[in-house]
């Protein structure tokens, strides 16, 4: 990212020069033979798609691969997309090279127009639709309507445009199930950041693990300095209606936990955090994708033995859930998921005026997502 981006986007009540000019050098890609760009209007506002691919003939097509941005008040798949098409306009990335025979990539890199253009602390920095509604919860009712939806699939609220609109842009595509549809969603969590900080304060034997990432970045540090426990499961819930569950560790155990989480969070500060996540269909895919991601990118991310983690046991529309949640052979979904950069926006500008390494800093931070973002399209167009 450029620095006249950033501050592009501190700036809120100019975002629509920016958005106007990150729909032109899209629309530029038109240029480069095998390149289709299209502008589709719903009354959020504009969705940019391109496709590139030999021929969009559904007769023609063995595999699809499809990368989804800015959902969310979010910014690394839509700038890793921007940038990897720019790259591949200014001949950095070779159009040959991804042209592979029988498969079309599809590319969405700003799926809520509304949000990127109207972040307010009343829609969480643009996290929501013009509607008020996340939507990430409605996937699955659209593509596997056979699905029993769960209490996170929205069932009172009309499906939004953008899911009706990518369901008609699959359509083709979908009906034919032998052909490969792999689904790649980007997202950006603060959780990332908060849990291990929370963690390095406040772990004790009696701490209540109320989310699976913290369960997770504790067993990640187990694993990597070769921890060993006894008593399973690791994480128990003390009765069948708990909301969190506890560690069993001795405190000898627990106290040596402690100093080598303490010991990680030091000697990966500064790094970028990240996950790939699956469901039980992607799993293996995803598992070799992120592997593959990680070992070309680990000197600058934070080390890691679970590059990938389980997501399938969330009852909710997400990408992710969705493979598991239809019938349709051959379709995999996942998503990568790396630190949030504009959890609160405002917070943001108010750091932009008042730390001079503002700009420098978030700038390093950024790029790395961003280049972890390109190498994740890079390895799935190659991956089958």
């Amino acid at each position: 990212m450029e620095l006249e981006t950033l501050k592009a986007l501190l700036d809120i009540s100019n975002r629509q020069e920016l958005f106007e000019k990150i729909l032109k050098q899209l629309e530029d890609l038109n240029e480069i033979e095998h390149v289709w760009f299209e502008k589709l209007e719903i009354s959020d506002g504009t969705i940019p798609i391109i496709y590139i691919a030999r021929s969009l003939d559904v007769i023609n097509v063995k595999t699809v691969k499809v990368f989804l941005g800015a959902q969310h008040n979010e910014y690394n798949g839509l700038f890793g997309i921007l940038k990897f098409l720019t790259m591949i306009r200014e001949k950095e990335v070779s159009i040959e090279d991804i042209l592979l025979e029988d498969q079309v990539l599809l590319f969405v890199p700003l799926m809520n127009p509304f949000g990127f253009l109207n972040p307010s602390r009343e829609n969480k920095s643009g996290y929501f639709l013009k509607n008020g509604t996340n939507l990430n919860r409605f996937w699955r009712r659209a593509f596997a309507p056979e699905y029993v939806n769960g209490e996170d699939d929205l069932d009172e609220l009309e499906v939004p445009e953008q899911v009706t609109l990518f369901k008609a842009l699959l359509k083709k595509y979908w009906e034919k199930e032998e052909i490969k549809i792999f689904l790649l969603d980007f997202h950006e969590t603060s959780l990332l950041e908060k849990f291990p900080r929370d963690l390095s304060m406040n772990l004790t034997l009696y701490y209540k693990f109320d989310h699976w990432l913290k369960e997770g970045i504790v067993l990640n540090v187990m694993k990597l300095y070769n921890i060993p426990y006894y008593r399973k499961p690791l994480f128990y819930k003390c009765s069948t209606s708990a909301d969190h569950s506890h560690i069993q560790l001795s405190m000898k155990q627990l106290d040596t936990v402690f100093e080598k989480l303490l010991h990680y969070i030091s000697k990966n500060h500064g790094k970028l955090p990240f996950y790939f996540a699956y469901s039980n269909r992607s799993e293996e895919y995803c598992k070799e994708l992120a592997r593959n991601v990680y070992n070309k990118f680990k000197d600058k991310v934070w080390e890691t033995y679970f590059p990938a983690f389980d997501h399938s046991f969330h009852d909710h529309g997400c990408f992710v859930k969705l493979s598991d949640a239809t019938t349709r052979k051959n379709f995999y979904s996942m998503e990568l998921e790396s630190q949030k950069q504009f959890f609160d926006i405002f917070e943001e500008i108010e750091k932009s005026k008042n730390d001079k390494d503002y700009f420098n800093k978030k700038l390093d931070f950024i790029n790395v997502s961003l280049e972890l973002a390109i190498e994740a399209i890079k390895e799935m167009i190659n991956l089958f």
